[in-house]
């Protein structure tokens, strides 16, 4: 179970670093940005994240070159996802170590 809280974590972490890059460089020109999945990873309740490089042009501009294609309200869904989900997952982490520690008082 730890393995997977853990795993959780990171892939939060991946989601929370590419919607911050994305925002870092929506004035860049030629930027794509990058898109974030959160699936089930392998084994019983993994979780990793899917990165992959979005293929969408962005605007042209007159000097032949395309502005990002990067949409500011999905990445601030993105960073709101990824704040909820680091409370859930350190919710879960807390309540498992209530459990672990009230089994000790039990057992001593």
């Amino acid at each position: 179970m730890s393995y997977n809280l853990l795993a959780a974590l990171h892939a939060q972490e991946i989601l929370h670093a590419n919607a911050a890059s994305n925002i870092a460089n929506m004035n860049t020109r030629d930027y794509k940005s990058i898109r974030t999945a959160i699936t089930e990873g392998p084994g019983a309740g993994g979780v990793m994240a899917v990165t992959r490089r979005s293929t969408t042009e962005g605007v042209p501009t007159e000097d032949g070159h395309c502005m990002s294609n990067v949409e500011l309200p999905q990445e601030i869904c993105d960073l709101i996802r990824a704040q909820r989900g680091f409370e859930a997952i350190l919710g879960a982490i807390s309540a498992r170590e209530e459990m672990l520690d009230d089994l000790m008082d039990t057992l001593s």
